[in-house]
C-alpha cells in the first residue's frame, strides 16, 4: 500500500477528520485531529495554522509599517532571486513543486506590501 495512504488511513483510525482543502504545500487532502490541521504526505502543519485575527492599528503603528514595507519588500525580492537560482538548479520533481509554492506565496506577499504602500 502507498505509504501516503497508509497514513491517511492512520488518521483516520485516530479520529482524524479528512477536510475539503488541499496541503498549500503539496496539494495532498488536509487532515484535522482536534485543533491541528494538518498534511499527511509532506507532514506540513505550520504553514496550515488558521491566520491570526488583528484589531486595527494605531496610527503609530500604521507609520511604523509604512517605514517597514520598502525594507521587506527588498527582502521578499532578493528571497525570490535565490529561488529562481535554486529552482533552475533543482532536477527533483517534488521540492521544484515546494519551491514552487514558495515563489507563490512570496509573491502575494509582494502584492499585500504594494498595497500597504499605497495606502
Amino acid at each position: 500500500m502507498n505509504e501516503v495512504i497508509r497514513k491517511m488511513a492512520e488518521s483516520l483510525r485516530a479520529g482524524a477528520t479528512m477536510l475539503s482543502d488541499n496541503c498549500p504545500v503539496c496539494n495532498s487532502p488536509l487532515f484535522r485531529l482536534k485543533s491541528k490541521t494538518y498534511c499527511v504526505k509532506c507532514d506540513s502543519s505550520s504553514a496550515l495554522t488558521p491566520a491570526p485575527v488583528f484589531s486595527p492599528l494605531a496610527s503609530s503603528q500604521v507609520n511604523d509599517l509604512k517605514v517597514m514595507v520598502p525594507r521587506i519588500t527588498s527582502t521578499v525580492l532578493n528571497r525570490l532571486k535565490k529561488l529562481e537560482v535554486e529552482v533552475d538548479k533543482t532536477p527533483d520533481p517534488v521540492r521544484l513543486a515546494q519551491l514552487s509554492e514558495l515563489m507563490l506565496t512570496l509573491l502575494k506577499i509582494l502584492e499585500v506590501l504594494e498595497r500597504l504602500g499605497k495606502s
